[in-house]
């Protein structure tokens, strides 16, 4: 995988934008500020940022084997969530193993979250796990999320780390792009 050519086609596609991602170490490092536009397409708390998906997909182009967990506001490919009834802690013995090629994660980051999801907090490394067994070999992990969550380098290779904020008064994520082993 060549990873300057993700770079270079993020950039190609978005060429209004200012270079913000640059390869360090074989890993693809940067920041991405969202902008002020608080349109989501969904009507749900915690919805991807406006462009967030675009963005991603620039990096990753969406496949028929694309997974999308904690994914309330999204319509698109298999997803794993509420709306779904199907837990992200046990997704593998319900979803295919070793299929995915490309699986989108964004849980809640807290407790308050939660509150507002009417769900529960996740455990990351029980989360991850199951993402390991549903993905296939080389397949991407996109996670979204205010923490590093625990994972196994011996069954994941982190890709890239982009930093990503909407505007003021709003957190700051981490997108950690992983590729399974």
């Amino acid at each position: 995988m060549d990873l300057q050519k993700i770079i270079d086609n993020y950039h190609k596609t978005f060429p209004n934008f200012p270079p913000s991602l640059f390869l360090s170490n074989n890993v693809i490092l940067g920041l991405w500020v969202m902008g002020n536009n608080y349109t989501t397409g969904s009507s749900l708390y915690g919805a991807y940022p406006h462009g967030y998906l675009k963005r991603i997909h620039a990096l990753f182009p969406k496949t028929d084997k694309t997974l999308n967990l904690f994914s309330g506001s999204i319509d698109e490919g298999d997803c794993v969530d509420f709306k779904t009834g199907i837990d992200a802690e046990e997704m593998s013995e319900i979803i295919p193993n070793n299929f995915y090629s490309l699986v989108l994660a964004d849980p809640p980051y807290s407790i308050e979250d939660c509150d507002h999801y009417g769900t529960c907090m996740i455990k990351r490394n029980k989360v991850f796990k199951e993402c390991y067994k549903v993905m296939e070999k080389g397949g991407i992990l996109i996670w979204l999320d205010q923490v590093l969550p625990q994972y196994r380098k011996i069954e994941f290779d982190i890709l890239a780390r982009i930093g990503m904020v909407k505007s003021t008064n709003h957190r700051f994520r981490v997108i950690t792009i992983f590729k399974k082993i």
